[in-house]
């Protein structure tokens, strides 16, 4: 069967229906902990005050706070997926049988910049951010122009972190570590842990943390064997209603680490920089290579973009070890 220009373009309309329908109804995580940053350049430039203001008693002159702009620049990357059709086939799929296939291009569409933010806070004890540390990491100054200010660490990895064994005291410790943080001038920044992200097989622990009102308390006894039982007692728990739990499904299980995040300043502490937006391509014109040699159809998906880290003081990574 010969398609004309016309019924292939019909055959378009119709996957591009399949491909939105795909793309619109995949629930997303990244921007409940990315902050989008559209840029028109390949290489996007940001700019970060690495302080947070705040107010002091008048009393002589007043004091100046040097508020240089710290750089970071962001390469955007080119990412495709292309499936190929047989335009007989196509012509003969009186079930539309192609239709599951679109949508679920439109999924991969639409999971892209999850997948992408995802790699980026795995990759952030081993990549820089604007102030020339690992994202996260032990020794962040505190002060760039002042090498005696001081550094914070928001890389905690130890058995106090492991949210298996401790939910409501790791959240508690990497909290208080989170408010502990103070600016340039040495005063507090102000902040307030409010979302605890995790990979599937840590839910439970971070559920029961952020949403169980009565914990039981548990007790390690030693023997032929060491066992841990529940206590007698239980205690209320006061961080119930205190965060939001963000349950990653792209998180690895394999080495599983939670993130404690400040969400409320303005910026989160992660960006996504997009350069454009998936497009849904097709190559069916009739008289092309393609169609007219090789009887497939081309569809193709491309889209740029690329995933960064803002200020580190905005997140703690936790790990048993």
């Amino acid at each position: 069967m010969w398609l004309t220009r016309e019924q292939a373009q019909v055959l378009f309309y119709g996957f591009s229906a399949d491909f939105q329908r795909g793309f619109t109804n995949v629930p997303l995580v990244w921007d409940q902990f990315a902050t989008l940053a559209p840029t028109a350049t390949k290489n996007a430039l940001f700019h970060f005050v690495d302080q947070l203001p705040s107010l002091r008693k008048w009393v002589g002159s007043r004091q100046k706070v040097n508020a240089a702009l710290r750089d970071y620049t962001l390469k955007t990357e080119a990412y495709e997926q292309t499936v190929t059709v047989d335009k007989f086939d196509v012509a003969d799929d009186i079930h539309n049988a192609y239709a599951g296939l679109f949508v679920a291009q439109g999924q991969a569409a639409a999971r892209w910049p999850d997948e992408i933010m995802t790699a980026v806070v795995a990759a952030g004890n081993s990549a820089l951010c604007y102030d020339g540390q690992y994202f996260f990491d032990t020794d962040h100054p505190i002060n760039m122009d002042d090498s005696g200010s001081g550094t914070f660490s928001n890389l905690l990895t130890s058995s106090s972190y492991d949210l298996s064994l401790d939910p409501i005291g790791v959240w508690q410790r990497a909290s208080e570590k989170m408010a502990g943080y103070v600016g340039a001038g040495g005063a507090p920044l102000g902040l307030v842990a409010d979302t605890l992200m995790v990979p599937p097989n840590l839910r439970r622990y971070a559920v029961q943390a952020a949403k169980a009102e009565i914990v039981p308390q548990t007790f390690t006894s030693t023997g032929t064997a060491t066992q841990t039982n529940a206590s007698a007692a239980s205690v209320s728990n006061i961080y119930v209603g205190d965060f939001k739990v963000i349950v990653n499904p792209y998180m690895s299980q394999t080495s599983p680490y939670g993130v404690v995040m400040c969400t409320n300043r303005g910026i989160n502490p992660f960006i996504w920089s997009l350069r454009q937006a998936p497009l849904f391509i097709p190559q069916t014109d009739p008289s092309l290579q393609a169609p007219f040699y090789d009887k497939e159809f081309v569809y193709g998906v491309e889209a740029r973009g690329a995933g960064g880290y803002s200020l580190p003081f905005l997140a703690i990574r936790i790990a048993a070890s």
